[in-house]
């Protein structure tokens, strides 16, 4: 394995489940592949479970490894597909090179048109890009806060309603009862006449 060139392999975690404890499970073997021996590069999205190594490995060895890591099904897919979806959370990981197992900065790109956020952390990103996530990440915000406001709206008509009910069956409640309290009032003066 010393002399042979470094090969890009790609694998489909399946991912059935998508709880918290699941993805973060598969986010930490993402990040750890790393430490596996022979990997000079790799890129997982969590998303779509796409999990691409560049480096002298074994692809069956790195995949029953993911399968171990994952508690999940592993494939390796073949031939490799450029990831289309930039907007898709990425994570990328220098790992141990077979030379010393130190980061290796010159580990081949795995893609010709890599994005900022897969550009190792030596390199600094466009500030347009960060601008534009920015804005997007404010405007998802003020619409989670307008959608907010518009639930305790929704819940403060809702109490108004019930509170006009309620008045409505109270005053109904004090008519019968004064109605009642009148009524023994004349019977009581009818029988008071009657007895004198």
């Amino acid at each position: 394995m010393g002399t042979e060139a470094p090969r890009r392999f790609r694998f489909q975690v399946e991912m059935r489940c998508r709880c918290i404890g699941c993805v973060r499970k598969v986010e930490k073997a993402m990040v750890s592949i790393g430490s596996f021996g022979g990997v000079e590069t790799s890129v997982g999205d969590v998303n779509s479970g796409i999990v691409t190594v560049v480096g002298k490995v074994n692809s069956t060895e790195i995949c029953r490894w993911l399968k171990r890591k994952t508690k999940k099904s592993v494939k390796i897919v073949y031939p490799d597909a450029p990831i289309e979806d930039h907007k898709q959370k990425m994570i990328l990981v220098l790992g141990s090179s077979s030379q010393g197992g130190h980061p290796t900065p010159s580990a081949p790109p795995l893609q010709d048109d890599m994005p900022w956020a897969l550009v190792p952390s030596g390199v600094q990103p466009d500030h347009e890009s960060l601008h534009v996530i920015e804005e997007k990440i404010r405007g998802l915000e003020k619409i989670r806060d307008e959608m907010k406001i518009k639930g305790l709206q929704n819940e403060l008509i809702a109490a108004k309603s019930e509170l006009k009910q309620s008045v409505r069956v109270i005053n109904g409640s004090k008519k019968v009862l004064l109605d009642s309290a009148l009524n023994q009032l004349k019977a009581y003066m009818n029988l008071k006449a009657l007895g004198q």
